[in-house]
């Protein structure tokens, strides 16, 4: 199924300005920002560093971002551009683990996203379409707006941490590792030696994902066991 026609990312927050059509745009912008976070990581993303891509002065992007927060702010709402809403079906509990999925996904694409949206950011059209879209997955239940709210809010918090952790393990250092295997060789822990030797190497991560979302939607009282 066709994704839905997507909102120019920072559109409605644009500038009216007289005078010639202006060089940039917020989009161009934050396409840029994503395009460098995903080649080189967060660090490398600033306001010059976005302003050399595109080959311009950073002081003219100036008219279009106010400080490194807004850029960040308009990084996050381009990427939450990326979720497909028509493809969900099924009951609220499939369709929320359905957005959570897509979120995992999404945040594994762009490896510098998931610490970013466990702080608050100003929301711009995209987030808020994911907003209304997920809200409206909970029309149908008994919930009050707050409680819909901190439903979609933990989903992501859940789903980023989850994200950091895989993340994590992918990017663990050899040095990190070897001292790991010191430590435990040492008897000082014999519970976390006892855990270790007793994990499945072979972990279906989707699958822990996936039950990990039901419990707490359960375990919150939000659907039934």
């Amino acid at each position: 199924m066709p994704k839905q026609k997507k909102q120019e990312a920072g559109a409605t927050l644009e500038r009216s300005a007289r005078g010639p059509k202006p060089a940039h745009s917020r989009e161009k912008i934050a396409r840029v920002a994503v395009e460098l976070a995903d080649e080189r990581g967060l660090d490398a993303v600033s306001i010059r560093a976005v302003a050399q891509q595109i080959g311009a002065g950073a002081a003219s992007l100036y008219r279009y971002v106010d400080s490194s927060d807004q850029l960040l702010d308009l990084m996050v709402d381009r990427v939450s551009g990326e979720y497909v809403f028509d493809e969900l079906a099924g009951s609220p509990e499939e369709q929320l683990l359905a957005l959570a999925a897509q979120g995992r996904a999404i945040m594994h694409t762009h490896r510098w996203l998931a610490p970013l949206v466990q702080t608050t950011r100003v929301p711009g059209p995209h987030t808020l379409h994911y907003l209304e879209s997920a809200l409206s997955t909970l029309a149908g239940t008994a919930l009050s707006g707050t409680q819909k709210l901190q439903t979609i809010a933990m989903l992501t918090a859940i789903t980023s941490a989850f994200v950091i952790n895989e993340l994590s393990q992918q990017d663990a250092q050899p040095r990190g590792v070897i001292e790991l295997q010191q430590a435990l060789a040492s008897g000082q822990y014999p519970l976390l030696t006892t855990a270790f030797q007793q994990a499945d190497p072979t972990v279906d991560q989707d699958g822990v994902f996936g039950s990990l979302i039901r419990n707490y939607l359960r375990g919150a009282g939000i659907f039934e066991a």
